[in-house]
């Protein structure tokens, strides 16, 4: 079958350096990505040996730029190179392998799936891990759950949409750098929403001099990852090779007063799924330009735009029919054929031991199933950022941003009666039917801030920082479904609709914030800030929320006694560092109000309590401590960065009861709990050859966890994700104990080993792992560059479902003793009871991304040509049996909290494996 190429524009333009710190007699002129400004920083002294990374300029708290050496936190930096090189059209899996002390984890292998993030551990239950994005200052939407409309069931019982990830389309092109702040005092400035730390997206605004341009073309393939399935015959059945495409272009051009730069991408992938059942189209494009209104008056502005639409076949609880329940699951017993003589004969529940006849009958029972399916979803995101930079003299610069984000997002789920007949349903209501669900949502930023830096000759430096930011966030939700429609209805309209719900929610920030950072003889720094806050989202009889923090950053390399080490090549740089600040999570729109429902009842409306309400709601505050250093010997051969952190989430957001004798029977939400994250987090890197031609480069990173709840005031364990099966699993939050332990029933064994009992409700692990990390390594010999990573983890546990239900159906399993089953017994009559023999440690080691790259040029025809081969999640070692990450994600409110650690009825990531060939003109 023919595949169509899908041709498109999308970009890559250049990276301008920012210079650091200070020169007496003459201030250079440089590019700052994040004004769009042309600002005096000054350069390196002569006397000073600085690491280039602590040179670097960065953007943090808001306001303006400041050099890494004076903050008392980290910030990490992925430079426009190594986004490029990644060769990745979603944002979450560039960050997963590259950032050392942040988990990304993609809950599936499908389009448009969410993915989990997390860094230093969980600090709420209500509120998601994923940090606070910016694209060019302006705040953008981190959804990463199912919303509220999004889990209405229709009538055969099929969510409306699964959870999607808005990280997952955020436009790739045009980006030059990412700079990731992972948390504590680091992110006290950006207020009631950045507990989880901050991803500032800074895009390109605009080369120098003459037109330069780029094209690429990658072309590729991807296959489903075989080794998480049990029966060898699954990926025969459910699976096949998917043709992926990627076609980009880039162009960028400038002159004396301004510069722009234009990227474009389209891309095409059949999938890995069957009948092209989650094949997906998407094509983005992204504008920067800025211009020398006057002198001292800069105007830049970024225009992204994308489109993403996929196909997506069902998962685990998601419908009546999911080809993982009856391969893996080994539910493929409860579907039969026409045998020989007429009569249904039952498929076996073991596939790999079906017949040649019974096998061909199931084969084709699938492949029309997967091909009757249509569950189509749209989304089309808009950002737009406009600043102005005005500096009235040499050290002052005042910025003004505006801009927004506006995401849309479809799902249309058609069931047919041919569909219906092909599985074989015969629920409460058997007949066609249709689902659409939207989302809406437009997110506005407005900011005003001013950077003051004044210098006494080296002896003194003050940067002072202040502003004031206010955002919106508007999210508009609609589902309706119709019942009984024909073969060929494709929508839902006011002739056959059955169904109909909708749900507005509008939440307004508003802060200011100040901040001043203090330097002394170029060696030692004292960073102080404060943040005032007022959410919409507070109760009645909460005001503004404070936000302090305060740091310290030592350069020890730079004392006088050092100075031996320092010329001799040993000691690089050496800074000690600690912080003190606190964060914010803002509660729901509009969770603190008392509301009335009204129903109907015979011909009249009945009136009854609906939301209980909570005037005294306030934001969660996450309070941090971290200390550290950052070191680099041996002329830059070796790196080493160490850091410890406390943080604490002081008024936690949990669910309570009300009272009673309060006449209603409810919950809402209070803030009553307290929750404590801490660990370590180790970085080394070693430059270990640096010759002419030949460059090499490895970095590690290791972070410890400890997440426990301190305190739920009171209140009783209670679920955090939506699969809360009490006689299964649940994911569970209880004081003592780490957020969303596994909780279900527990074997009990005698000494000899044989079965005594079964425990119910019984602590079966935490999910959340102990140690992670990442690994990377880079060689460049010539043209020639090899690069691979790699992330792992350690502790941690998941609960293999579709394990436990073949055991249901009938398979044996090692980690169940037959002799422990009641003498006349099934498989099916007990299976609750061996909960715990299907839990297993969740540590891996995945190889995230394997590539090389040769890079020559062709006189008078272009100045580079870049050839490359890049595989995508080439190889997997696990504990368990499962993948951990093929995991229900889904947080039991919008929003809340994602857990994972039960593996059901999932795809993992494909294997994928990408050419390409890149053109610079």
């Amino acid at each position: 079958m023919k595949k169509k190429i899908f041709l498109a524009l999308p970009c890559v333009a250049l990276s301008l350096n920012v210079v650091a710190w200070r020169e007496a007699s003459a201030a250079t002129r440089v590019f700052n990505n994040y004004a769009v400004s042309r600002e005096r920083l000054d350069t390196e002294t002569d006397s000073a040996r600085w690491s280039k990374e602590l040179g670097e300029v960065v953007v943090t708290g808001q306001g303006g730029a400041i050099q890494k050496r004076r903050l008392s936190t980290n910030v990490f930096t992925i430079k426009a190179h190594d986004i490029g090189k990644a060769n990745n059209d979603r944002l979450d899996m560039m960050l997963q392998a590259v950032v050392p002390n942040m988990q990304i984890n993609l809950s599936n292998g499908q389009p448009g799936a969410a993915s989990m993030v997390r860094s230093r551990g969980l600090s709420s239950v209500q509120i998601n891990a994923t940090p606070v994005i910016y694209v060019d200052g302006v705040r953008i939407d981190n959804s990463n759950t199912a919303t509220g409309l999004s889990q209405k069931l229709n009538e055969q019982g099929i969510r409306a949409a699964s959870a999607s990830g808005s990280l997952s389309d955020i436009p790739m092109e045009n980006i030059e750098r990412v700079e990731y702040v992972n948390g504590g005092a680091a992110t006290t400035l950006y207020g009631s929403d950045a507990a989880n730390g901050v991803i500032q997206i800074f895009t390109k605004k605009g080369g120098e001099g003459k037109l330069n341009a780029m094209v690429e073309a990658q072309i590729g393939w991807e296959e489903a990852n075989g080794q998480f399935y049990h029966f060898r015959r699954t990926k025969d059945l459910l699976n096949q090779t998917g043709l992926m495409q990627r076609y980009r272009v880039a162009l960028d051009g400038g002159g004396k007063s301004g510069g722009w730069s234009f990227g474009a991408s389209a891309s095409a992938n059949d999938g890995i799924i069957v009948a092209d059942n989650n094949k997906s189209h998407k094509y983005d494009a992204r504008f920067g330009s800025h211009l020398d209104i006057m002198d001292n008056l800069t105007y830049s502005n970024s225009l992204g735009f994308v489109h993403n639409d996929y196909m997506r076949s069902r998962n685990g609880n998601e419908g009546y029919y999911s080809g993982l329940w009856l391969t893996e699951c080994g539910a493929a017993s409860s579907m039969s054929y026409v045998g020989e003589n007429g009569e249904n004969v039952p498929f076996l529940s073991d596939i790999d031991a079906m017949d040649a006849t019974a096998y061909r009958k199931f084969k084709d029972f699938i492949f029309t199933s997967e091909k009757l399916q249509d569950k189509r979803a749209d989304i089309n995101r808009f950002q737009m950022s406009h600043e102005l930079t005005y500096k009235p003299m040499r050290n002052l610069v005042v910025k003004g941003i505006f801009g927004l984000d506006y995401r849309y997002e479809g799902v249309k789920n058609i069931i047919t009666n041919e569909l219906i007949e092909a599985v074989q349903y015969n629920g409460p209501i058997a007949v066609g039917n249709i689902s659409a669900y939207e989302r809406k949502f437009t997110s506005t930023t407005f900011e005003l801030n001013a950077q003051h830096k004044y210098y006494h000759e080296d002896l003194f430096s003050v940067v002072s920082s202040a502003g004031f930011q206010c955002f919106g966030n508007h999210d508009r939700q609609a589902y309706e479904q119709a019942v009984g429609v024909e073969d060929g209805v494709k929508a839902v309209d006011d002739s056959n609709r059955t169904y109909e719900e909708r749900d507005r929610s509008t939440l307004y920030n508003y802060g200011a914030y100040l901040q001043e950072n203090i330097g002394f003889r170029d060696k030692y720094y004292l960073d102080l800030g404060l943040r005032a806050d007022f959410n919409t989202g507070f109760g009645e009889n909460v005001g503004w929320q404070w936000y302090p923090k305060m740091g310290l950053s030592y350069m020890l390399s730079s004392e006088k006694f050092m100075e031996p080490l320092a010329a001799s090549g040993i000691l690089g740089s050496l800074r000690f560092y600690a912080n003190y600040g606190v964060a914010g999570n803002y509660p729901p729109a509009f969770a603190y109000q008392k509301t009335v429902q009204f129903g109907q009842y015979l011909d009249g409306i009945t009136a009854e309590y609906g939301q209980y309400g909570n005037p005294d709601l306030r934001p969660e505050k996450k309070h941090s401590f971290e200390a550290g250093f950052n070191s680099e010997w041996a002329n830059g051969y070796f790196r080493l960065g160490v850091a410890y952190y406390n943080a604490v989430t002081h008024d936690a957001l949990f669910s309570v009861h009300s009272a009673p004798s309060s006449g209603q029977s409810s919950t809402y939400l209070a803030n009553i709990g307290k929750i404590r994250n801490r660990g370590f987090e180790f970085i080394v890197a070693s430059d270990f050859l640096q010759t002419k031609d030949l460059k090499a480069r490895f970095q590690a990173s290791l972070n410890t966890l400890d997440n426990k709840v301190l305190s739920t005031g009171g209140e009783t364990a209670f679920g955090v994700g939506t699969f809360a099966n009490e006689a299964l699993m649940q994911n569970i939050v209880e004081e003592g104990k780490p957020i969303g332990f596994l909780r279900g029933n527990k074997v009990v064994c005698n000494a000899d080993g044989s079965y005594s009992h079964t425990e119910a409700l019984s602590d079966l692990g935490s999910t959340l792992p102990d140690v992670y990390g990442s690994l990377a390594l880079n060689v460049d010999y010539k043209g020639f560059s090899f690069f691979a990573n790699a992330d792992y983890q350690i502790g941690g546990h998941v609960y293999e479902l579709d394990r436990h239900f073949r055991w249901r159906y009938g398979a044996t399993d090692a980690c169940v003793n037959e002799d422990w089953l009641p003498e006349g017994s099934a498989h099916k009559d007990v299976w609750t009871n061996f909960t715990s023999c299907f839990v297993e440690k969740a540590d891996y080691l995945k190889v995230r991304t394997i590539g090389m790259t040769y890079k020559f040029r062709l006189k008078n025809i272009s100045k580079s040509i870049t050839l490359g081969f890049t595989c995508h999640n080439p190889f997997s070692f696990t504990k368990a049996e499962v993948d951990p990450e093929a995991c229900l994600s889904d947080a039991a409110s919008y929003g809340g909290a994602s857990v994972a650690g039960i593996v059901y009825g999932s795809y993992t990531s494909p294997r994928q494996f990408v050419g390409s060939v890149k053109v610079n003109f």
